[in-house]
């Protein structure tokens, strides 16, 4: 740990038994939490969620691999002042985190919002990532997308948190998932609903802001796309362009889920990405 750092590292308890670790990184503060010792993966949310998104991958990994979820551009537990709140800063305060804690390098796992910061980080620190796990990415917001996203980013920056809730779950938690399993759905309402409305909005427009298209095809990092076929907010057509510009991906379309397949189907989705894993980890240890 460096003897003078720019930063302050606190440990507050959110939930009992459990405890989530803050970092200070110049006007940003980031929360996340961390368990295990093995290969480092670290979890990347979505617009108006947090890192409580990512629980099922929490317990599954945990045990041979080290798991990090992390709160960004204020969302969760985090803090950042509005000037900050964007996908390039957000990337940066990624390679901050991960260079305090000593860790790298790191698989990124992210979905939407996340995946764009976690290709972010591949383009400007690429000797952190070990390999990338891209969930209902996009490139960047046109068309439709973006007719939504302006809609969701008006609704946030007038404070109607609860129009804004009832807009973006229609879009991204599929009907038959509420159905079938309603007390998450209603872990992700309220997980939603409890975002600040201000940090929400600048975000939106943080995203609207981004443009991947040209750069992509620097990547050099191993990717693994998985896109639901039934996702509303990021249909898989946005996900296969995504994969036309990576020089080395893997796409899976999943029939039978929406925008989160992590959530909706986590079993099947902790398997996948174990594999992508394991075979990035071998063919690194074979030179390949």
């Amino acid at each position: 740990m460096p003897t003078s750092p720019p930063w302050e590292r606190i440990l507050t308890h959110v939930i009992p038994g459990e405890s989530v670790a803050t970092l200070q990184f110049d006007e940003l503060t980031i929360a996340y939490e961390m368990e295990g010792s093995g290969v480092p993966l670290v979890f990347l949310h979505q617009v108006a969620t947090d890192r409580r998104l990512w629980h099922h991958q929490y317990a599954y990994f945990q045990s041979q691999y080290r798991p990090i979820l992390v709160d960004l551009l204020s969302h969760g537990e985090s803090a950042w002042p509005p000037q900050a709140l964007s996908i390039e800063r957000a990337a940066q305060g990624l390679q901050q985190l991960l260079g305090w804690l000593g860790v790298g390098p790191a698989f990124l796992v992210g979905v939407s919002m996340g995946a764009a910061v976690a290709m972010r980080v591949a383009l400007q620190a690429p000797t952190l990532v070990r390999g990338l796990g891209l969930i209902s990415p996009w490139e960047y917001i046109g068309g439709d997308m973006q007719s939504l996203v302006n809609r969701l980013f008006r609704l946030a920056d007038a404070g109607d948190m609860a129009g804004h809730v009832e807009l973006f779950l229609r879009y991204i938690l599929p009907i038959e998932f509420a159905a079938r399993h309603p007390t998450e759905a209603e872990q992700v309402r309220t997980m939603i609903a409890g975002q600040q409305a201000a940090a929400v909005a600048y975000t939106w427009l943080a995203c609207l802001a981004t443009d991947l298209r040209y750069q992509l095809g620097r990547i050099g990092a191993p990717s693994l796309i998985i896109a639901g076929l039934n996702d509303l907010f990021t249909p898989p057509y946005l996900a296969r362009g995504v994969a036309e510009r990576l020089s080395e991906v893997e796409l899976e379309i999943w029939e039978d889920t929406g925008h989160f397949p992590f959530l909706e189907a986590p079993q099947r989705f902790n398997r996948r990405l174990e594999v992508f894993i394991q075979r990035c980890l071998t063919r690194s240890e074979s030179g390949s």
